[in-house]
């Protein structure tokens, strides 16, 4: 039962004073001198906290925000809930939108918690905008989906408290100009990028507005990486020389010391991989993309160059992309921003001069790893220990994938088809040869974020394939040996094929319902994703022996049956679990291997203004905050034996070839650092290696 206390209400723009009315459930509930209310709960089951009841119409404004202090002397997660007038349709199990999870740390600074407000209205723009994740830019457009004319309830708890803890609320507000659709043209939002690749209509700290300013951050730059050195004690690779000396193989692998999983670097000291993905100007998803795309969108852009002028240099064209608005369109035309700038920045000799900045600032900020989907040109100096990355097909194409799967990356992998096998060795042994037997590689990925589905969907997905299908005919041979005939299957599974031929030429699964039926898919699902890790594992070991075999880098995770498969081959599972905190992160049934961190992120609004990321925060101070809270509890995660963050750059303000613009990177697209995420990251690296021994 949802245990909160009733606050009344004042007009907007401030809608709260918090005042408190009694509560049986709460340790305390107390205001201030400040006129903050301090709240404590106490351990248990349920949410612990305050609500506001309205109904208000906040249509006036773009957001709802909350200063919140954390009172404890650790990290605490608060919830912010806001529900409107159609927030009770919903099972209990879902919500509109208007639920952020918030991980505090301790201290006096409070945190601005933030839910956008939407509007029910029709968007008169959205046919003039095309591939942007976040749709429209926000200043056009409302980016929440809680309806904010009919805002019934605003509410602050902490869920299922497993420790005493406190947290201090100060007044709730509404507060923003939201869009204006009805009165907007396209004439006042286009163009709505400048010459930088930046968002025109905003301004925010460190926004580049000329070319001057591209040498001032780089002077300044020079000043902070001089004056903040890499860890002194970690070895040649960024393994910890103050630790245990274990046996030097030479080549990276995972051991398990005291009860809690590590990398053990080629000299033999332990190693904690503390990462960075797409280090890089290109991002790299099985093919190359760079830029943004330009077809259909010229008006979004204030000013392009000309080509055959040294701007002009970076115009392309991209293959199909794997989703959204360029799928199926071979050769639509990008602009490179980040490479143009890159050049204003560092002249001629950009590509050198960037590839030899980007191992200065990953020595001085304490990353240890280059992460999946960096540019080769940077990984290959041997200054910092890299990943590589195999795909078992081209993106966006069908060879070797079952006909009938799915997947925001393409479709699964058949590894009953045998070309799979030659597809990854090739690619180890052509793409990658420069890898292979090189102590500075952790190791190879095989593959990105497969749409797995349930525990019967692999099997599902071939019986609905053609008959051609490698992965079909291993299932319909291995029903021949387990029934008698066909009539057999029929009756076990209350279908009426007339011969195994035609269950061959068949693309409707049968019912799952039926127990006979869901254990034969169930069972087929389990030998076909055992084999695609053999053959991934025996790909990679066929080629390079001695490197590690990373898995398939799971989005959030798989069901335990995928789970269980990829903890008997990998030699570390990755997942790319974009959250709060790891502290419940493990693998099903006990399992027991590494877990590498493939993705992360936080992102904050407040300097880009564009897109809330996968994983939202009001502020950068909130996201530098978020970062270290994450990376904490990886180290004490006993499995968890790193973690990369996504990304080094912020995606292209106008999108990259499916429309992703989230400003997650660690520098913007002007190549200027974000100076809080660089001190969280350096905070982390300083106290890397001792936190996790000592724990």
């Amino acid at each position: 039962m949802l245990n909160l206390i009733s606050l009344a209400l004042m007009a907007p723009p401030i809608l709260a004073d918090w005042a408190t009315l009694p509560a049986a459930n709460l340790a305390s509930c107390e205001r201030g001198a400040d006129g903050w209310l301090t709240v404590r709960v106490t351990p248990g089951t349920g949410r612990a906290g305050v609500v506001l009841r309205g109904p208000w119409d906040l249509d006036a404004y773009a957001e709802i925000a909350v200063p919140v202090r954390n009172l404890s002397d650790r990290p605490v997660t608060v919830i912010l809930r806001v529900d409107d007038d159609r927030s009770a349709e919903l099972p209990s199990t879902e919500h509109r939108g208007g639920l952020f999870e918030y991980m505090l740390s301790p201290g006096p600074e409070p945190a601005w918690l933030t839910v956008p407000l939407g509007d029910h209205r029709p968007n008169p723009l959205a046919a003039h905008l095309k591939a942007l994740y976040c749709a429209v830019p926000p200043d056009f457009v409302r980016r929440g989906t809680v309806r904010g004319s009919a805002v019934t309830a605003i509410s602050i708890f902490v869920p299922n408290p497993t420790a005493p803890a406190g947290f201090a609320v100060g007044p709730v507000t509404a507060r923003g100009e939201p869009a204006r659709l009805r009165d907007r043209t396209p004439a006042e939002v286009f163009p709505f990028i400048d010459t930088y690749g930046q968002y025109r209509h905003a301004d925010w700290p460190g926004k580049t507005r000329s070319d001057a300013d591209l040498a001032a951050a780089l002077a300044a730059e020079e000043v902070d990486l001089a004056k903040h050195p890499r860890p002194a004690e970690w070895d040649r690779f960024g393994g910890w020389t103050q630790g245990p000396a274990l046996e030097a193989t030479g080549y990276f692998r995972a051991e398990k010391v005291d009860g809690r999983w590590w990398l053990v670097d080629p000299d033999g000291r332990l190693f904690w991989s503390h990462g960075v993905v797409r280090v890089g100007t290109r991002v790299r998803v099985g093919t190359v993309y760079h830029g943004t795309p330009l077809d259909d969108r010229e008006d979004y852009f204030e000013r392009l160059p000309e080509p055959g002028t040294p701007l002009g240099a970076f115009y392309d064209t991209e293959p199909q992309a794997s989703r959204g608005y360029y799928v199926g369109r071979e050769g639509h035309r990008v602009y490179d921003f980040l490479e143009a700038n890159l050049y204003r920045k560092y002249g001629a000799e950009w590509a050198a001069r960037y590839a030899d900045q980007a191992q200065r600032r990953l020595a001085s900020w304490g990353l240890n790893t280059i992460a999946n989907s960096s540019d080769p040109a940077v990984y290959r100096q041997r200054r910092t220990p890299y990943t590589a990355v195999v795909y078992s097909a081209p993106l966006g194409r069908a060879e070797h994938r079952i006909e009938a799967s799915g997947g925001d990356w393409g479709k699964l992998p058949d590894p009953f088809d045998p070309g799979l096998s030659a597809v990854i060795e090739r690619t180890l042994r052509e793409e990658l040869a420069d890898a292979l037997g090189d102590p500075w590689c952790l190791g190879f990925f095989v593959d990105n974020e497969l749409a797995w589905g349930d525990s019967c969907h692999v099997a599902e997905a071939c019986l609905r394939s053609p008959a051609g299908q490698p992965g079909k005919q291993a299932f319909v041979a291995e029903l021949a040996g387990r029934y008698a005939d066909i009539a057999a299957l029929n009756a076990a599974w209350h279908t009426a094929h007339a011969s195994w031929d035609a269950l061959l030429a068949a693309t409707a699964p049968p019912d799952r319902a039926v127990a006979a039926a869901r254990h034969d898919l169930e069972a087929f699902s389990e030998r076909l994703v055992a084999e695609y890790f053999r053959v991934c594992r025996a790909g990679v070991k066929a080629a390079s022996p001695h490197h590690m075999y990373l898995g398939c880098r799971f989005a959030g995770g798989g069901n335990p049956l995928v789970m269980r498969a990829a903890a008997a081959a990998c030699d570390v599972v990755s997942i790319n679990r974009y959250a709060r905190t790891l502290v419940d992160l493990k693998l099903p049934d006990g399992l027991d291997k590494p877990i590498v961190i493939g993705e992360f992120h936080f992102c904050a609004p407040d300097r880009v203004p564009f897109a809330y990321g996968l994983v939202p925060v009001a502020t950068q101070a909130d996201r530098a905050r978020s970062y270290q809270w994450y990376v904490d509890t990886a180290l004490a995660n006993p499995a968890v034996v790193g973690t990369h963050w996504s990304q080094f750059y912020d995606q292209p303000t106008s999108g990259r070839f499916d429309g992703e613009n989230f400003p997650t990177g660690l520098l913007d697209l002007c190549d200027r650092p974000y100076a809080e995420m660089v001190a969280a990251v350096r905070t982390m690296a300083g106290r890397l290696y001792e936190t996790r021994y000592r724990r």
